[in-house]
């Protein structure tokens, strides 16, 4: 008796597995075909599975991020970029800027700011646009509050090309 009730609802069960799953799979199919993704969207989707972010023309020059800082369990793995994560560096990870990109980040609570360099992808915990290296958090100060709203602006190669750099004989003289 047994024997006959599982043969009766596996066959009951394979009769519905052909004959409903391909009605929804069709429904489901026809959905996603029939609005295409908005192009901010898609570009964000494709920077995600590409690893290969939008233009750095889209981003606004300067604005506010909530920022967190990495935590010493992440030290000596990989970051996205492939590099090793070394907390001593100051380094970022951003979720679409390029990798390489230079950020200058100001705490506004202390005026004090610093240069990182984004070699990751990241945060992904809801409502944090940026997450730097536990030295960034050091010079910045706000390693007891963890997580701030920061002022962020990216540093273009063309500002890095214009800004003058002390020579070493001027640096001897002083």
């Amino acid at each position: 008796m047994r024997y006959q009730c599982k043969k009766l609802l596996t066959t009951a069960f394979a009769i519905w597995a052909l004959v409903i799953v391909p009605i929804i799979a069709k429904n489901v199919v026809e959905d996603r075909s029939a609005e295409p993704l908005p192009d901010s969207l898609a570009e964000v989707i494709d920077s995600l599975q590409t690893q290969e972010p939008p233009d750095l023309q889209q981003t606004p020059p300067g604005e506010v991020m909530v920022t967190s800082y990495y935590g010493r369990s992440f030290h000596g793995r990989r970051t996205a970029s492939g590099e090793i994560y070394d907390k001593n560096e100051l380094t970022c990870a951003h979720k679409s800027l390029p990798f390489q990109t230079l950020l200058k980040i100001t705490n506004p609570k202390n005026g004090k700011s610093v240069v990182v360099r984004v070699n990751d992808r990241g945060p992904f915990k809801r409502g944090r646009q940026l997450d730097i290296s536990y030295s960034a958090a050091r010079e910045l100060d706000m390693l007891a509050a963890g997580v701030l709203k920061l002022q962020v602006e990216i540093i273009l190669p063309e500002q890095i090309a214009k800004e003058p750099v002390a020579s070493s004989e001027e640096s001897n003289r002083s």
